[in-house]
């Protein structure tokens, strides 16, 4: 039953101020809508990108909710994460800050985080990096590049509705199984906390795209996820630290796919927006044909997140079964890469038969 208060006050509340977001719009569209130009744009008309708002008056009202001890916990999170959200925010109406300074934001709250509250990687349960996680200082400096990398990586996959917010919602309900059968009160709490804020945004986001998460909502959500990352096999040593690695394997490898591709194409920043993520090349491909099938042309967007969440599943099925064994776990993380790759490789594919097709009948024409 208390369970249920922390995740109904933060639905309702999150929900709630989505509402008040939508249907207030025309008072503050000029800066709060994401417009539809853009090379990795798929949306047709403005929307307001403020959900994270949303979510954080939801993580907000619930936050009162907790008991002392988790109260202390939690608003240690929100106050370190505060450059997290605040770089999104400020991207979110300005549209002037660059990849290169949230990134910067983000990590320096993960350094926050780790020096205030005294949590860090401490193991990996990977040979020779142990070692060098007994001094302090590195496995700060890791913990901080972790979190950031993670809070940027569901940033980068929040491309349609409901994907990111979908992905983390599917990953605080696989952290909050373990807490459960850990006993940890307090990281349990957090994460029902965490599902309801982000399930009274993503009510308004899918299937229909009302309301976008934008950058504060991503970095936000991707910050308490590593945290909690961090901190749940930190609070319960039965869990190898690879649960995290896994359960997120999705954006990170996204990331890393993103930055190989971009890094490899001369003059491309790392940081530069394109219409080639997985979701992207699905959303063109797969998730275009199914639309078709099923007459429902405007539901691509929202296929593409439920084809995309099967990683994620598949990912935190591993992590929720085998905890405790970092081989399994590593295993599970080859898994998802390979699982990844076929996709990508497929759909990429299928994007250039498709194009060459199309200009082709054009020349014909």
């Amino acid at each position: 039953m208390v369970g249920l208060t922390y995740i109904g006050v933060a639905f309702l509340a999150s929900f709630l101020f989505a509402v008040l977001i939508v249907t207030t719009q025309e008072f503050h569209g000029r800066l709060s809508h994401d417009g539809a130009t853009g090379v990795q744009k798929i949306h047709a008309a403005p929307v307001p990108r403020i959900g994270g708002f949303a979510l954080l008056a939801g993580a907000f009202a619930a936050g009162w909710t907790l008991d002392p001890a988790t109260q202390a916990l939690w608003w240690t999170i929100c106050l370190c994460g505060i450059p997290a959200f605040g770089s999104g925010a400020l991207e979110d109406v300005t549209k002037k800050v660059s990849a290169k300074w949230r990134l910067i934001a983000t990590v320096f709250a993960g350094l926050i985080f780790c020096v205030v509250s005294g949590y860090r990687i401490d193991r990996a349960d990977i040979p020779g990096l142990d070692y060098l996680l007994q001094y302090p200082a590195f496995g700060i400096a890791l913990s901080a590049i972790a979190i950031g990398g993670i809070a940027n990586s569901l940033n980068i996959i929040d491309g349609v509705n409901g994907l990111a917010s979908g992905t983390a919602i599917i990953v605080f309900s696989a952290f909050a199984v373990l807490a459960s059968k850990a006993g940890d009160s307090s990281v349990l709490a957090i994460c029902l906390l965490m599902i309801g804020a982000i399930t009274g945004f993503f009510v308004l986001n899918f299937p229909s795209g009302r309301l976008f998460y934008g950058d504060a909502g991503a970095y936000s959500t991707g910050f308490v996820l590593a945290v909690i990352g961090i901190v749940l096999p930190a609070r319960n040593p039965q869990y190898s630290p690879l649960i995290a690695v896994l359960a997120l394997a999705y954006p990170w490898i996204e990331t890393l796919v993103s930055i190989r591709r971009r890094v490899k194409r001369e003059g491309t920043h790392p940081g530069e927006a394109d219409r080639l993520h997985l979701h992207s090349l699905v959303y063109r491909s797969r998730a275009k044909r199914i639309a078709e099938t099923i007459n429902r042309p405007k539901m691509r967007n929202p296929i593409t997140s439920v084809l995309l969440w099967s990683l994620t599943l598949v990912a935190c099925s591993i992590t929720v079964i085998w905890p405790d064994e970092p081989l399994i776990l590593g295993a599970g993380v080859g898994v998802v890469y390979v699982l990844y790759l076929l996709i990508y490789r497929r759909v990429a594919l299928l994007s250039r038969i498709r194009r060459a097709f199309n200009a082709r009948i054009r020349h014909r024409a």
